[in-house]
């Protein structure tokens, strides 16, 4: 079995909220790190599984300070490996908004550095100038991209839908933005 598939039978068990011992996941894809370290999507995936679990499961308390070195520890060493690859800063860029201080920040400067500099890697690519957008407060023109790519980019769509997990926390943010634009347009 490949690590995508090990990750995305561990992806479905997402979202029940009960507490469970997520030591031996945790194990498996820090093994799966070792096994494959310089493949992106693994950093990625791995990072947002790890930190899905910090925020929104349950699980013993005694294993969170562990957990929150792992994500530090491993966000550290692909932020050195990855820092010129467009993906990984848009993907993590998202994923730093949100609980920044188990990532050991104080604020989510970083995350916005991060989702400029994909948006500067690739110009043309709108999800990355969406992402950036959506960052700096007030801005006018995010939702317009994300209509843009929820409706005629559906390439763009379809390729998040191979990401897994932080896939599809993308696509929602999509679709939220989309739907706020259509609200504001109708009024």
């Amino acid at each position: 079995m490949n690590w995508e598939k090990q990750l995305l039978e561990i992806e479905k068990d997402f979202g029940f909220h009960k507490e469970r011992d997520w030591k031996p996941t945790v194990d498996l894809v820090n093994k799966l790190l070792t096994e494959y370290p310089g493949d992106v999507e693994l950093n990625i995936r791995a990072i947002y599984l790890l930190h899905n679990i910090l925020v929104e499961e349950e699980y013993p308390n005694e294993e969170q300070n562990r957990m929150v070195d792992l994500l530090q520890e491993w966000f550290n060493q692909s932020k050195e490996k990855f820092l010129e690859n467009a993906e990984y800063l848009f993907f993590i860029g998202k994923i730093l908004h949100i609980a920044e201080w188990y990532f050991g920040l104080e604020d989510n400067r970083l995350a916005i550095e991060f989702q400029k500099k994909a948006m500067e890697k690739e110009p043309g690519n709108l999800l990355y100038e969406w992402a950036y957008r959506l960052s700096c407060q007030g801005d006018i023109v995010e939702g317009y991209l994300a209509h843009q790519i929820i409706e005629y980019d559906k390439d763009k769509v379809n390729w998040l839908k191979t990401k897994g997990f932080p896939g599809g926390y993308i696509i929602e943010h999509l679709k939220m933005s989309n739907e706020e634009y259509k609200a504001k347009a109708l009024q």
